[in-house]
């Protein structure tokens, strides 16, 4: 089971935050802070830098064009005890985890400042 808080971040509102351990094909997992998006409809995101930092594998290049925003890197996940493969979108700002990622799950979101995620 992941957990994590609900907490406020300014102008954004209240946000459910989530620790995920992430790790690219050396399998060396690494902990990232995460905001459950529900309108979010695939896997992950991460900012450009941290998947420099972890040597994610690029899983294609869109035609003629060099690596950038949205592209889509291969990762492994730690998930409900196991590790899964996931798809990690290039994005800026803070890392997205999307339905994709939570689809066969449930998710509990107590709704307050300080309030679980599950």
């Amino acid at each position: 089971m992941i957990k994590g808080r609900v907490s406020s971040d300014g102008a954004a509102g209240l946000q459910a935050w989530v620790t995920i351990e992430v790790a690219g094909s050396n399998e060396v997992f690494r902990s990232a802070d995460a905001v459950v998006d529900t309108g979010f409809t695939s896997w992950l995101t991460l900012p450009g830098p941290v998947i420099e930092q972890m040597g994610l594998d690029l899983y294609g290049r869109r035609r003629d064009r060099d690596p950038g925003p949205l592209d889509p890197y291969f990762a492994f996940i730690q998930w409900h005890g196991q590790v899964r493969p996931v798809m990690v979108h290039q994005a800026g700002g803070r890392p997205l985890m999307g339905m994709a990622l939570l689809s066969g799950s449930s998710l509990l979101v107590e709704a307050y400042e300080g309030g679980e995620v599950t």
